[in-house]
């Protein structure tokens, strides 16, 4: 456990930087639509600082992957597949205690509950657009589930990345590098 903790706590580390980014990023594109008043804007800019964010994990992940295949194919170990998953949920600790720290708000009015919701929402500012639209009555921000929903993605993701980087597969060429002297640029024929 040491050893792991050792050894990826700074990706897990380098995840959440990334998440703060973004979300300070999303946070001003979820200010500056709101302020125009266009609901539509305000859910598109979300959308698209959500797959921004959510591609910055795979990148980080993704080579995380391919550096341990390729460790655990010269050492002749198994892969660990499980890490990726492990290493997502450590980078969402900080959502997932916020998230946590929610929960009794669902059951009894006022208390701490509102000030973890806000800082839920600074956090996770890339959601901000998508969290402000109604759902039943009430703002998908207002629901105590919604914070521990919004962490899925990127944990799943993380381990689909780091699954993908083991077996030095690709979803997508950008990460790639150029080689003019490796035939097909290194890339399956």
């Amino acid at each position: 456990m040491k050893a792991f903790f050792g050894r990826y706590s700074y990706v897990a580390v380098k995840l959440f930087l990334n998440q703060f980014a973004i979300a300070l990023f999303g946070v001003g594109l979820a200010f500056a639509c709101a302020g125009a008043g266009n609901n539509t804007l305000l859910i598109v800019t979300s959308v698209g600082a959500i797959v921004f964010y959510l591609f910055l994990q795979y990148a980080v992940m993704w080579e995380i992957g391919a550096k341990d295949g390729i460790s655990a194919t010269a050492k002749g170990q198994s892969r660990g597949l499980w890490r990726g998953f492990v290493i997502g949920l450590i980078g969402n600790a900080v959502n997932l205690l916020c998230a946590l720290c929610i929960l009794p708000g669902a059951w009894w009015e006022n208390g701490f509950s509102k000030a973890f919701m806000f800082i839920g929402r600074m956090i996770q500012g890339m959601y901000m657009g998508v969290m402000a639209q109604p759902l039943m009555g009430l703002k998908f921000h207002d629901y105590a589930w919604v914070y521990f929903v919004i962490i899925l993605p990127s944990v799943l993701l993380c381990g689909i990345a780091y699954i993908i980087g083991s077996y030095n597969l690709h979803a997508t060429n950008i990460l790639i590098p150029k080689n003019k002297d490796v035939k097909n640029n290194g890339r399956p024929e």
